[in-house]
Formats: C-alpha cells, sequence, structure tokens
C-alpha cells in the first residue's frame, strides 16, 4: 500500500464513522437546524447534542462510538505507516502540509504527528529535503542563467 492509498482509507474511514455517528457540522443557524434534522430521528425523545469542536456536533448517545472509533482509526494508520515503511513520507507530507519549509521551524509538523514520532527523526527528514529542494533551486537557476548567456 502506498502512503497515499493508506492516507486516503483514512480519510474514508473517518468520514464513514462520522456519518455512522451523526457528525456534522454547522457555521451557521441554518446549517444547525438542517444538520439537526438529519440526525433528529436517530435520537432519544430527549436526547441532546453535544458540541465537539470545530464546528463539530453529534448526538449524545455516539460520544463513546466516535471515541473508540478515532482510536481505532488511528491505530490501523499507524499500524499500515510501519509495515508500508513510510514514516519518512509521513512526515514529509505533514513538513510540506506545515509549510515547515517556509516557515523554517518544524513546530506545527510535530504537533500533528504525535508523540509516535521525534523531533530528532522529524529534523533529520527536514533536513535531508531541504538540501534537496535547495540542489534542484540551484540547478533550474543555473540552467535558466545559461539560457541567458547563448
Amino acid at each position: 500500500m502506498t502512503y497515499q492509498e493508506i492516507k486516503d482509507k483514512k480519510q474514508k474511514d473517518y468520514n464513514d464513522l462520522f456519518t455512522n455517528c451523526g457528525v456534522f457540522w454547522a457555521f451557521s443557524n441554518e446549517q444547525f437546524k438542517e444538520g439537526y434534522e438529519k440526525v433528529k430521528p436517530t435520537m432519544a425523545k430527549d436526547e441532546k447534542l453535544v458540541a465537539i469542536g470545530a464546528g463539530g456536533y453529534m448526538p449524545k448517545h455516539n460520544v463513546e462510538a466516535l471515541m473508540a472509533g478515532t482510536k481505532a482509526i488511528d491505530e490501523t494508520f499507524k499500524k499500515q505507516i510501519k509495515d508500508a515503511k513510510a514514516r519518512e513520507t509521513h512526515i514529509l507530507y505533514e513538513l510540506n502540509n506545515h509549510e515547515a519549509y517556509y516557515t523554517g521551524t518544524i513546530d506545527a509538523t510535530l504537533d500533528a504527528l504525535g508523540e509516535d514520532y521525534t523531533a530528532e527523526e522529524v529534523q533529520a527528514v527536514f533536513k535531508k529535503f531541504r538540501a534537496e529542494k535547495y540542489r534542484q533551486e540551484t540547478k533550474a537557476e543555473k540552467y535558466i542563467s545559461d539560457l541567458k548567456t547563448i
């Protein structure tokens, strides 16, 4: 399995879990009413919705299923990354996703990766690919300057 396939599967698993648990996001009263109407048939008569952060809501009775599901998805993802020997690719993806090469810091990447990755491991990948990026940029600049002299 490639890193992209692993990442896509994780996203699909999360989407399925959110659907099964009745999770919806609302950033206006209209969106909240629309989401509530969709999950209302699955709720007990006096059951309340709970806010899960970032504009997310869900029926209270599904909170434990959501927590167990997210834990299972994350564990599966970690195992697949390990089995595919894709740690470096995962780190590089997160470095780029959190613009580490633009900001010059790996802090946001470390937060995103969690405790399974050390700062030393992430820094090593950062340095390796920063050097490669520099080599590619300087080759391109030399090529362009060579063209100008022709």
